[in-house]
């Protein structure tokens, strides 16, 4: 009979105990879904709205509806599997889809729930180089050097910019390489590889480029007779900086002025700031030739800091324009 009892019991609490967990796990989530329309937003009712979960162990869609007149929609769901999921929610428009921050436990309206869609265009609109940024590693023993490139790319319009094909005339935005820049590669950013293509001495961009600001890097090797290297500025920048791995590297033009030194993860890098760098300024970067043991590119780690650290900076300049 105690024995029955305690299984009683132990079932008791079980059920207590999931319908407690199904209860945190419980969520919702309601937003509306808006284009901007003049002075305001408008609207989008009939858009199609899809809940996304994405977590270590699986990730896909979790549910869809539409938008109501008003453009509002609505999930209730559980947060399941693997406790680092991601939830949020995507809407498409004109063919390029659009998403919602990360969705928190729990109940989410209001802005975090909002999704933002644009108009297309295949024209040419403002595009601003709000950061621009450049680091130069020290010499490997062959005497190449690595440069990284990060640019802060700003679409400062209200429709997104769509490339019509993908010749060198067709690309959403490009940049030019330096002669002789070997293997480039993309590195961490917001924009993916596979949206960026290598060709005719440029780093050609084809993805979707909506209103605000993304960030793109990449990175190639420069043999030693590269340098000097003179980076022309085929358009203004807001910010401008030059990091050299080499205590006796020099850059000059295009504004740049010497700051302090910086180190990352043991590298010490001499470091150089310009602002408000006009079209057609040429900057030049130059450094001994030498030959030191390889040193391992932190490319991850570089774009993070400058994403980080550049904040103060861009925002200062952006107050005084």
């Amino acid at each position: 009979m105690a024995s029955s009892g305690s299984r009683i019991l132990s079932a008791l609490f079980a059920l207590t105990f999931a319908a407690v967990c199904g209860a945190q796990e419980s969520s919702s989530v309601s937003g509306r879904v808006v284009k901007p329309g003049g002075d305001s937003v408008v609207a989008v009712g009939g858009a199609w709205v899809t809940l996304h979960r994405v977590g270590t162990d699986h990730a896909g869609p979790v549910d869809s509806t539409h938008t109501n007149g008003s453009g509002h929609y609505s999930f209730r769901y559980k947060r399941t599997g693997a406790t680092d999921a991601i939830y949020f929610v995507s809407s498409s428009h004109d063919g390029v889809a659009y998403f919602s921050h990360p969705l928190n436990a729990g109940d989410e309206s209001g802005d975090d729930a909002e999704i933002v869609v644009f108009d297309t265009t295949s024209h040419r609109v403002p595009m601003t180089i709000r950061g621009r940024h450049l680091i130069v590693s020290r010499a490997a023993p062959d005497g190449l050097r690595t440069v990284t490139e990060v640019f802060e790319l700003s679409n400062d319009t209200s429709v997104t910019r769509v490339a019509p094909n993908e010749s060198d005339a067709g690309a959403v935005w490009s940049s030019g390489l330096p002669s002789g820049a070997g293997t480039p590669v993309v590195a961490d950013g917001d924009i993916p590889a596979a949206a960026v293509r290598f060709a005719n001495s440029r780093a050609l961009v084809y993805a979707p480029f909506a209103p605000g600001m993304k960030q793109l890097a990449f990175h190639y090797d420069l043999p030693a007779d590269a340098f000097p290297l003179k980076i022309p500025f085929e358009q203004s920048a807001v910010v401008f900086e030059v990091l050299v791995e080499d205590s006796t590297g020099v850059a000059t033009g295009a504004r740049l002025a010497a700051v302090a030194p910086v180190a990352i993860e043991g590298h010490v890098f001499r470091r150089y700031l310009a602002s408000d760098v006009p079209a057609n300024s040429v900057a030049v970067v130059n450094v001994p030739e030498v030959k030191q043991p390889p040193a391992l590119l932190f490319v991850a780690g570089l774009t993070l800091l400058i994403g980080g650290a550049m904040t103060v900076t861009l925002a200062r300049a952006l107050r005084r324009r």
